[in-house]
């Protein structure tokens, strides 16, 4: 089982406070959810937000549901963060030669169809707009994208690419299955 990075203090609220969450460091840090370790007292946030089914009884059809706070998670929890920056520098170090190419890479990865024309549009746009305001911005580039920057990409480009990325992933295409 992998610890996937977890909020501050909620492994304490386990029955008898005896449980400390150790994340995971190294590619397991990366492995798919379903490997998530699991304490029945004191689940992983990120579970119980997407409807994880009950673990004490048999499942036979997930609920599903499209809440605020599940967009607000894929925007600003750790593990979608770090999942944004980790797809954009894929992205940006993959031999692609337009801007257009790397976002129907990066809608593709994420919604396995390539995007339509407006959605082009309007990740294009996006892009757009985050160059101009991490180029403005450089400081904030820089502590957004961390240590997510393939080599010879400014921070700036890996920031505003971030950005468009996280927006891919929050679509109700990314997070549920249709």
């Amino acid at each position: 089982s992998v610890f996937p990075p977890m909020p501050p203090d909620v492994a304490d609220l386990s029955y008898a406070n005896n449980f400390s969450w150790d994340t995971s460091k190294g590619d397991d840090r990366y492995r798919r959810g379903m490997y998530t370790f699991f304490k029945r007292t004191a689940p992983h946030p990120n579970l119980t937000t997407f409807d994880m089914p009950d673990s004490n009884t048999t499942c036979i059809e997930r609920k599903r549901s499209n809440t605020p706070l599940q967009a607000l998670t894929t925007l600003n929890n750790g593990v979608f963060v770090e999942t944004a920056r980790a797809m954009a520098k894929r992205v940006l170090s993959e031999d692609h030669e337009t801007d257009a190419d790397r976002l129907d890479r990066a809608f593709r990865l994420c919604a396995v169809r390539p995007p339509t024309e407006m959605e082009r549009r309007r990740l294009k746009d996006l892009l757009k707009v985050s160059r101009a305001w991490y180029a403005d911005h450089p400081s904030e580039a820089k502590q957004v994208i961390g240590d997510y920057k393939p080599d010879g990409v400014e921070a700036a480009e890996a920031a505003a690419w971030f950005a468009t990325v996280r927006i891919i992933m929050n679509t109700d295409e990314f997070v549920t299955r249709e």
